[in-house]
């Protein structure tokens, strides 16, 4: 989305709302139809980034967050600043750095997937208004984003839970080892696999794989033969517009009915309902991935058992990525 002569990254649409401005990563009309934590978590700006060409000397963007958040300035690839975030208004200050010469050059002799140019201001994993913005932006050329994007779809651990940083979370990371463009679509506790959600990932075009992680916000409050349902008629129904892509099915991380016995194999229902739908596709593009092969280390979890830790979001990264990498060769720099 192009506001104030910059290119709001991951934002559907924006909200005329009290205290200021707010977004949503998905368009409205979606967003109002979709379960209540999808609803709110919609509007966290996880995986959302301000990208601009900085034309004056320096600018200033005013934010505040309804819990305390970091957001994070990259000169393309390169980590510039920390600034953190409150329900105050909250300044970051944004400048070019005075190498910014070597950091081109760099960018250009590494090919980098990201040209050091351009400013990214990637914004909290928590709802963020945008109350003000000053100074003088370009929108970013396509020759200075990655030539490929990947769109993730999940629960709360996909939109970033327990990551110390926006940057941290493992799909973040996973697509700057891959070096893409991520469409973080992550929305904690709201992963229900909703049919208008695969009508509205399915219409869209401009992504060029995607990776759906399965079961965890259902499996405490939905039957087998509901989720078996939801995750068939999702699969079937972006696989079809999108015969071509690949796209990576990960059924459920680590997490605590792995560990302890809860009296029922529900758990591994769930993931047999993936691996099935998987193969009904019967397409060699849709790859399962068994979470507990991403992420196979107990203490890369959070002491609740379910959300990974910042440990756990880099192991996923590494594996996911290895696994991705593999298939998408022809995205690679």
């Amino acid at each position: 989305m192009l506001y104030k002569n910059m290119i709001l990254h991951n934002v559907a649409e924006m909200l005329e709302e009290e205290g200021g401005i707010s977004i949503t990563r998905i368009p409205e009309n979606l967003r109002v139809n979709l379960n209540k934590q999808a609803m709110g978590a919609a509007k966290a700006s996880a995986g959302c980034e301000m990208r601009f060409n900085l034309k004056s000397k320096e600018a200033k963007i005013v934010l505040t967050s309804n819990v305390q958040s970091v957001a994070e300035v990259y000169q393309g690839n390169f980590f510039k600043s920390m600034h953190f975030i409150n329900d105050k208004p909250s300044v970051i200050p944004v400048s070019i750095p005075a190498n910014i010469d070597v950091l081109r050059s760099l960018s250009k002799k590494m090919h980098l997937s990201f040209d050091a140019g351009l400013t990214r201001v990637v914004l909290p994993y928590h709802v963020t208004k945008i109350i003000d913005i000053e100074g003088d932006f370009e929108p970013p050329l396509a020759s200075q984003l990655p030539k490929a994007n990947y769109l993730a779809y999940g629960s709360s651990i996909t939109h970033g839970a327990a990551a110390v940083s926006p940057s941290g979370t493992y799909i973040m990371n996973t697509a700057a080892r891959l070096e893409v463009n991520l469409f973080n679509l992550g929305f904690g506790g709201g992963a229900h696999y909703e049919n208008q959600m695969a009508d509205y990932i399915a219409g869209r075009k401009d992504w060029d794989f995607a990776s759906f992680e399965m079961g965890i916000n259902m499996v405490g409050g939905f039957e087998v033969d509901e989720f078996r349902k939801r995750v068939e008629y999702f699969l079937g129904t972006v696989v079809k517009k999108h015969p071509r892509k690949y796209i990576f099915c990960i059924d459920m991380f680590t997490f605590n009915r792995d560990i302890a016995d809860v009296g029922n194999d529900k758990h591994e229902q769930f993931r047999k309902v993936v691996r099935n739908a998987v193969k009904k596709t019967g397409s060699e593009k849709v790859i399962h991935l068994d979470g507990r092969k991403l992420l196979k280390n107990v203490s890369g979890l959070t002491f609740d058992l379910v959300h990974p830790s910042p440990a756990g979001m880099e192991e996923i990264a590494l594996n996911l990525s290895r696994e991705i990498g593999k298939r998408i060769k022809k995205y690679q720099r």
